[in-house]
């Protein structure tokens, strides 16, 4: 069954005098339990692409489709929505609040789904368990390496169970080690059931992937 699908989306950035392309009239179908990795040199629109599927930036033209909604015509209120329930982002940056414990960091995004406090920190714990990370609940991000940081922003991102996983760059800023143990952790999740979508620069990301679509200068050069 197809999850997502977008149909001639096109995006232009309008930097005074010059516009640019950053989407050129890509279509692109993702069935609900793949793994794809979406690969292509900087400047390419793979980022562009990432932000609209995960319904934070529209095109100018075109079509999305997510679980058979049109995107485009929903309010920012569902939007919201969408973005709390159904996706669960990684960033390459972590996005962590260096004030909160690795715990209330994994809580922040199922406070605004009404849960109890109780019911928050059980799912909290147990997306940290399924990252290999209970015994670090209470730390800040200052006192964990990158790799265990990243962890956490995947353990935030599972928490709710969202069906689809939309994960920049992962492992962009991590050794070896933590690379090896994002990469098993994101098989882990695709094994479950969850669709996985990576932006990488990393080949060994790239090739545990089921797909690789290939962008370049805005369109799909491969993979689609």
């Amino acid at each position: 069954m197809t999850l997502l699908e977008i149909n001639g989306v096109s995006k232009i950035y309008d930097q005074g005098e010059n516009k640019i392309k950053a989407l050129d009239n890509v279509s692109l179908k993702i069935d609900d339990g793949e793994f794809v990795a979406i690969v292509g040199e900087s400047g390419s629109g793979k980022s562009t692409l990432m932000n609209i599927l995960g319904c934070l930036d529209t095109p100018d033209s075109g079509e999305y489709y997510l679980q058979n909604k049109n995107v485009g015509l929903l309010s920012e209120g569902e939007l919201t929505k969408i973005r709390n329930k159904t996706i669960g982002f990684v960033f390459q940056s972590f996005n962590l609040i260096p004030n909160l414990s690795a715990r209330e960091n994994v809580e922040l995004p199922l406070s605004y789904r009404k849960l109890s406090k109780g019911e928050r920190r059980r799912l909290a714990l147990k997306a940290l368990g399924e990252v290999g990370l209970c015994d670090r609940a209470e730390h800040r991000p200052s006192q964990l390496s990158g790799g265990q940081q990243q962890r956490v922003a995947i353990a935030r991102a599972i928490a709710a169970q969202p069906p689809l996983i939309l994960a920049d760059e992962p492992t962009g800023n991590l050794d070896t080690k933590s690379e090896n143990d994002v990469i098993r952790i994101l098989t882990k999740l695709h094994q479950s059931g969850r669709t996985v979508v990576v932006i990488t620069h990393g080949k060994k990301l790239a090739r545990i992937a089921g797909r690789r679509i290939t962008i370049r200068d805005g369109r799909i050069t491969g993979g689609a």
